[in-house]
């Protein structure tokens, strides 16, 4: 059967050059056409906006191929199926995929994450604190740091979608948790509804290596990063013995040229250090695993959650560039 609907997205037009902004996307307008075999249409209900998209829509691609141009802008989000030609989804089942950019969303079974329950939480939070989020806080922090309790945590971004979900589950496990941030309210938000110990803003700090220094004598143990440049060298300077560094993002970096930093070399070796990389790509085979265990949490009052939602589709670019520019409060959204 010919479907009737039409469907909204917005394509990608052209390439940052060098900044993020509005112009380099378009909304609109065609059919939805019919399924094939094993496919099912979503409408989708939210779309998750996240930093890494401007990795995604740069021409070198990094850990994923860039996103064509004139093709639909590549983001999770979480809908209701409303057609399968698929055995293992039912018309009326809600899911997180990778479903663009788009009003309506064709995708086979590898673009579906997981299917949700509409009852058990809010339906936005499977894209933020029980999403890509969550579960890149989770394996980051539990798999590659390992926290044991009584150990300090710093995180960069800590008032992010990401950093807020670290800071919490450090608590979780008993760790003493310090959050590095961009202003006064986002360390109140970070104290107050994320449970951090201890909020630096580092633009109200003269020397931020020194203000960590002054909070931890001691040290850091884990130290989970979504910046990179000058936040990630000032921590550095503060390493415990047998700290372990996880590299989560390099927001604060430009993608290239790669600018040049201190010699961490030393630092690494005088304190036996350990430092990896993550990308949650590679714990997708443990999605399921980690968003139920985030969904007991969450359930039971101990990981919270903030949105900072828009409405609309043709909300998605200005809101991608909102965070880009740290001006989001909480987990970006776009509810459609």
């Amino acid at each position: 059967m010919k479907s009737s609907l039409n469907n909204e997205k917005i394509i990608l037009k052209n390439r940052p050059n060098p900044e993020v902004n509005e112009s380099l996307f378009e909304l609109i307008f065609e059919g939805v056409r019919e399924l094939v075999s094993n496919e099912i249409l979503v409408e989708v209900k939210y779309i998750s906006i996240d930093p890494a998209m401007r990795g995604w829509i740069s021409e070198i691609g990094n850990y994923s191929e860039p996103v064509p141009l004139n093709e639909t802008m590549r983001s999770l989000g979480v809908g209701k199926i409303i057609q399968s030609k698929n055995d293992s989804f039912k018309e009326n089942e809600y899911v997180v995929g990778w479903l663009g950019w788009q009003k309506f969303s064709i995708v086979n079974q590898k673009q579906i994450q997981i299917k949700v329950d509409p009852k058990s939480n809010n339906l936005s939070a499977n894209l933020g604190v029980l999403g890509l989020n969550g579960i890149t806080a989770y394996a980051g922090l539990i798999y590659k740091c390992k926290p044991l309790a009584g150990e300090t945590v710093l995180v960069t971004t800590a008032a992010g979608s990401v950093g807020s979900a670290v800071g919490q589950i450090a608590k979780i496990y008993g760790c003493r948790t310090i959050g590095v941030t961009s202003s006064d309210k986002k360390a109140k938000i970070c104290k107050d509804e994320f449970g951090y110990d201890h909020v630096i803003n580092y633009n109200k700090v003269n020397n931020l290596s020194s203000a960590i220094k002054e909070l931890v004598p001691n040290g850091i143990d884990c130290f989970f990063d979504n910046v990179g440049g000058e936040q990630f060298d000032a921590v550095m300077e503060n390493l415990n013995t047998n700290a372990r560094i996880l590299i989560c993002g390099t927001i604060g970096m430009p993608s290239f040229p790669i600018p040049m930093g201190p010699r961490i070399n030393r630092t690494i070796l005088i304190k036996r250090a350990k430092i990896e990389g993550l990308l949650v790509l590679d714990y997708f085979d443990r999605y399921n695993e980690i968003y139920n265990q985030l969904l007991e949490w969450y359930k039971n009052g101990k990981i919270n959650i903030k949105e900072d939602i828009s409405t609309g589709l043709k909300s998605a670019p200005s809101s991608l560039v909102k965070i880009l520019n740290g001006l989001n409060s909480g987990k970006q959204l776009v509810k459609l």
